[in-house]
């Protein structure tokens, strides 16, 4: 049951396990085992380096309370956000602002005009 809440928790926030693996600590064949169901009792350590490592409470792994999905879904689009932004270069991180930048205007819905200052 562990293992297919780490694998699920893992698939969602498009993680590799190998990078799983970098980020806890626990060896890539361990985590392998666990998702497999092979190893089906991770020590407390296991989970609280899992739950570090995918940037959730240890009980969610061990799914002992339901957690708002909302503040989850926000959670992981920052997540990739943040991993996608360290693999860009400086061209792509200022085409990255500016487009930011465009949508925070449209939503304040601005006027034609105040929109020709900022272009």
């Amino acid at each position: 049951m562990i293992g297919y809440r780490v694998k699920e928790i893992r698939m969602r926030k498009n993680i590799s396990l190998s990078k799983l693996a970098e980020r806890s600590k626990v060896a890539k064949s361990y985590l392998s085992n666990l998702e497999r169901d092979i190893c089906v009792n991770p020590t407390i350590d296991i989970v609280q380096k899992l739950a570090k490592a995918l940037d959730v409470n240890p009980s969610y792994i061990l799914n002992w309370k339901e957690i708002d999905m909302e503040l989850e879904s926000a959670r992981d689009s920052l997540i990739y956000i943040k991993n996608k932004i360290t693999d860009m270069d400086i061209t792509q991180l200022e085409e990255l602002k500016n487009h930011i930048d465009v949508t925070i205007l449209r939503r304040k819905k601005l006027s034609l005009r105040e929109f020709s200052k900022f272009i």
